[in-house]
């Protein structure tokens, strides 16, 4: 939301109650599975969600992650 609205431009990831999701275009976007960034770092998300149960290496645009958690560390 920006000044009261749908963001429409906005892509990124972003929090309600239920957790943090991946936006694209203002609309979640459940068939995102891949490396978003927040403020805290970055994150792997699986089908549009943050997967905090995730543990090991992903590639992802020709970059290895390894993950913790959900959590890049390096």
């Amino acid at each position: 939301m920006k000044n009261g609205q749908l963001d429409r431009t906005y892509t990124g990831m972003a929090k309600n109650e239920y957790g943090w999701f991946y936006m694209k275009n203002g609309q979640l976007d459940r068939t995102y599975t891949g490396i978003s960034q927040n403020s805290y770092g970055k994150w792997y998300m699986k089908n549009g969600q943050l997967d905090r149960s995730f543990t090991g290496d992903v590639t992802f645009n020709g970059i290895t992650y390894h993950i913790v958690q959900g959590k890049v560390i390096s």
